[in-house]
């Protein structure tokens, strides 16, 4: 589902697209709200995913040093240029955010980078954005987006908790997570079916080091793939259960534990000790 902002008259003539699954902000207030909630400066270049109908683009306008926004549909890119097309400071581009890096995008404006993230993006492909901008910190430096609260909860969650996953502990390898505030259905239009958070990710500092956060993955990523079982369990094919039971006692915790139970730095300190 893709969400874009709420606004000119003119476009409101044009119906959501079922091809892009189009919810729009249903009030011009939302979007100062999320527009606030990011924290933007007159120094700030901004990449703003989904504009839709300017909703959001209107707030981020006043507020922000440059914007640079991507939409997918031309129709409203149509639109949106006619409206807003003589602002000095905005660039509107058409196309898939995901089919060129952040890099690129601000490459075809002429802009450089770093740039902070923000849009209502689209539920099938917001975690595939959302991974591509944690993971390219030279592009971009921050995001908050609008996401769908089940995904944005998988992003924040903490070990123990239903929601916690392999997607938590890699976003927590390289980010801050926290939801700012949820967005009921009404706040857009057609309703969704489906709560919607807005989601703040900052970089996590300092950066971890590239080998040992990739191993750290892959032994996160292995438990969490049988997470019915126990971690060692889970592990047993590489090394044994014993190993993995002793490695776990080492570090003080239950040799019985599971992925789930497992945080970021339980997973650093077992890829740190396969270290020489």
């Amino acid at each position: 589902m893709a969400f874009a902002g709420g606004g000119s008259a003119g476009a409101k003539r044009i119906p959501a697209r079922k091809r892009w699954g189009q919810h729009f902000l249903a009030d011009p207030g939302t979007g100062e709200r999320i527009a606030a909630a990011a924290r933007l400066s007159s120094s700030d270049t901004v990449i703003e995913v989904g504009p839709g109908e300017g909703g959001l683009t209107r707030p981020l306008l006043v507020r922000v040093r440059r914007l640079l926004a991507i939409e997918i549909d031309p129709l409203r890119v149509d639109l949106l240029s006619r409206e807003l097309g003589g602002e000095p400071h905005l660039r509107l581009l058409t196309g898939d955010v995901l089919e060129k890096s952040f890099s690129a995008w601000l490459a075809a404006v002429g802009w450089e980078a770093p740039a902070v993230l923000v849009g209502t993006l689209p539920y099938n492909a917001a975690t595939k954005i959302l991974l591509r901008a944690l993971e390219d910190p030279e592009s971009v430096e921050r995001a908050v987006a609008v996401v769908q609260r089940e995904v944005a909860r998988r992003f924040a969650a903490k070990p123990g908790s239903p929601d916690y996953g392999y997607l938590s502990v890699r976003a927590a390898s390289v980010a801050r997570t926290r939801i700012l505030f949820d967005l009921p259905p009404g706040a857009f239009r057609p309703r969704p079916r489906v709560t919607s958070s807005v989601l703040e990710l900052s970089p996590r500092s300092p950066a971890l080091d590239s080998s040992l956060r990739r191993r750290a993955l892959e032994l996160a990523s292995a438990g969490f793939r049988s997470r019915r079982k126990t971690f060692s369990n889970a592990l047993s094919s590489a090394g044994g259960r014993g190993r993995w039971e002793g490695a776990l006692s080492e570090l003080g915790l239950d040799p019985r534990v599971r992925a789930e139970e497992l945080s970021l730095e339980d997973y650093l300190a077992l890829a740190r000790r396969e270290k020489p």
